[in-house]
């Protein structure tokens, strides 16, 4: 028995839907794992991890910027600290290794603000934030953050913030 396609009148066919059971012509046909689909029941569902709307990703600006404003009055609490104590060198490798702690917390904090959700928009939140704490903290402290030290915290920081929320 023919009919026409749903999408195509002018076409007869004597395919279905597997799952609906919508006549579709040869042009309509999604091949599918468990046999031919129309392209309305072809078509993947979104992953729950991944569908991040505005309203998370105003969720994760608000906990970036909560983590940073945290961050910023610790390390600058750290910086004080350790102008006082004569640690030397070992003193300056605890304050970057301060702002690379401040990456793993703004990635983990911005995933739990957003239910574990992943994205790449999500990374960028996270990834400006940190970058954003890094230079507010290294201006407000006077360290070089051009020196290789301060550059690779930098980059660590970075990845250990988008690392959490990458798809």
């Amino acid at each position: 028995m023919t009919s026409n396609c749903y999408q195509h009148p002018d076409r007869e066919t004597a395919l279905t839907c597997g799952n609906c059971g919508r006549p579709i012509c040869t042009g309509c046909v999604v091949q599918h794992p468990v046999g031919i689909r129309c392209p309305e029941c072809a078509r993947p569902a979104r992953i729950p991890m991944l569908d991040v709307t505005p309203s998370y990703y105003s969720r994760a600006i608000a906990a970036a910027v909560g983590i940073s404003l945290a961050g910023i009055i610790g390390l600058f609490l750290l910086a004080v600290l350790l102008t006082l104590t004569p640690l030397g060198y070992v003193g300056n490798y605890l304050f970057w290794g301060g702002l690379v702690s401040i990456g793993y917390l703004m990635g983990r904090g911005v995933s739990l603000a957003v239910n574990h959700k992943r994205g790449l928009g999500l990374q960028w939140v996270a990834g400006i934030a940190t970058g954003a704490t890094f230079v507010i903290v290294t201006t407000l402290v006077g360290v070089g953050s051009s020196s290789m030290v301060g550059i690779f915290a930098l980059v660590a920081a970075i990845y250990l913030a988008s690392r959490e929320l990458r798809v």
